[in-house]
């Protein structure tokens, strides 16, 4: 399997980010940590540790697996599925909480929106529709996981929840302006 290389490159990174997430998780604990980062705390460790994962499923489907192709179908396979739990327990178990105090509006679209788009590409790759199917797509949606990690960090560190329940507010401090 030629990409071996690149995947575990994108593993590393993803366990980079996820265990940066955890230094950080440790000191923000000291002082208290607001139910509103503990969420994004677990959107961001599960998304990257997501990333790690996907990154080996080709290699282990290609010591099962013959022909390079049915590696990466079953590959966006496995990557659909895994879009799949992880939204809809997302959406079921943690937005409809804490939705307007985790993520606004504009952070909210640019996490769903390249996430919807690398369904999109992994279905076609799963069903062979793509001009050229096969690592070049599976590549794109590690990226969207690796992206959606990196938003996901950014906004860790950038904003502050509110001290109140009362909206959201974007200063790192946590008051209103």
């Amino acid at each position: 399997m030629e990409a071996r290389e690149e995947l575990l490159n994108i593993a590393e990174i993803a366990v980079g980010i996820a265990g940066f997430s955890g230094v950080i998780a440790a000191f923000l604990q000291r002082g208290g940590l607001h139910q509103v980062d503990r969420v994004r705390f677990i959107n961001l460790f599960s998304t990257a540790f997501s990333t790690l994962l996907l990154a080996y499923v080709p290699i282990v489907l290609s010591h099962l697996v013959d022909d390079p192709e049915q590696v990466w179908s079953l590959s966006s396979g496995v990557m659909i599925v895994a879009w799949l739990v992880a939204s809809t327990l997302s959406f079921l178990l943690v937005f409809p909480t804490v939705r307007e105090h985790v993520y606004g509006p504009l952070p909210f679209a640019l996490l769903v929106l390249p996430s919807v788009a690398n369904l999109v590409v992994q279905v076609l790759n799963l069903g062979g529709w793509l001009w050229h199917p096969g690592f070049l797509a599976y590549l794109v949606g590690l990226f969207s996981y690796l992206y959606g990690s990196g938003l996901m960090f950014v906004y860790v560190i950038l904003y502050r929840p509110p001290d109140s329940a009362d909206g959201f507010v974007g200063r790192r401090d946590g008051h209103s302006s």
